[in-house]
């Protein structure tokens, strides 16, 4: 499971399956959160403070965010969605939150819940202790070609893309997957001399000629994104299972709570709001504003 402040495309996440998104809200302008009716007021109620969309969110980052999910649910029947099982333990669920605001500012580089982060720097994607940051010791493309491998030594904990090679980059930041996909084999599949998309259009031969300097800086962010969550992953499992073998929100209470099944309404896609009625001012004619 991976998080986006960005909208995604049909090829998000593997270049494939970008249709499995669910948007935080169901408005643009976060007027109507993207949550079963029913179901925030409950959480209220069960832990005995305002539990908001974003709380929710965050929870489900907490617990599915990492390798540890997967593993746990393998033997589950297979069904449609995400099964995430709901605390009713108060102190559980604040601890789960916190974590999974962490997740979330790492999956988006810091864009969400940054506030919120004691190592966060304004406007800054989310960095691993200097000691253990990754480094780019021989640069990526200096013979002027894209490359076209990317291989990993994991005695010298290094990096090769090319001629070019980067340090400090774990085993397990190497290998981290995401849905099963290798993340950073699949980023650079996108960036290689030629790249491991299907062809569409024309579009798809227009290429850089050379390395850009700012796939080196990107792909640097990944790497400390990557080692973040490696780092969190322990602390995660060990949450999923706390949750898990403790006491749960059941089917039957959200049915008796009238949140189940979904109503049929909050299924449906959400009108776009009406344009105004008021009159635009000078310079201002082709501008909507919502009621």
């Amino acid at each position: 499971m991976s998080f986006t402040a960005l909208l995604p495309d049909v090829h998000h996440f593997k270049g494939t399956e970008g249709g499995r998104v669910a948007p935080l809200y169901r408005h643009p302008h976060q007027s109507e959160p993207n949550v079963t009716p029913g179901l925030l007021q409950l959480l209220t109620r069960t832990h005995g403070g305002t539990v908001t969309a974003e709380d929710l969110f965050a929870y489900i980052a907490g617990i599915a965010g990492h390798s540890g999910y997967p593993r746990r649910f393998a033997a589950t029947p297979a069904h449609r969605g995400a099964r995430i099982p709901l605390t009713r333990d108060p102190a559980l669920w604040a601890e789960v939150v916190e974590v999974g605001r962490r997740t979330v500012w790492i999956h988006t580089y810091g864009q969400r819940f940054g506030s919120e982060q004691r190592d966060s720097t304004p406007g800054a994607a989310p960095r691993l202790p200097p000691a253990e940051q990754p480094e780019c010791v021989a640069a990526i493309g200096e013979n002027h070609e894209l490359p076209d491998r990317i291989s990993y030594d994991a005695p010298t904990r290094t990096v090769s893309v090319g001629t070019g090679r980067i340090r400090r980059v774990s085993p397990e930041v190497w290998d981290y997957r995401i849905g099963g996909v290798q993340v950073i084999r699949k980023w650079f599949s996108f960036r290689k001399r030629r790249p491991d998309v299907e062809r569409q259009t024309p579009l798809n031969d227009i290429l850089p000629v050379t390395w850009p300097s700012r796939w080196t800086v990107d792909l640097l962010d990944l790497i400390n994104a990557l080692g973040l969550l490696v780092v969190l992953e322990p602390r995660q499992a060990r949450l999923l299972d706390a949750v898990s073998s403790g006491p749960l929100i059941t089917t039957d209470d959200l049915k008796s709570g009238g949140i189940l099944p979904v109503p049929a309404y909050a299924t449906k896609e959400p009108k776009p709001p009406r344009k105004s009625r008021r009159t635009p001012g000078p310079g201002q004619e082709s501008l909507d504003f919502p009621n």
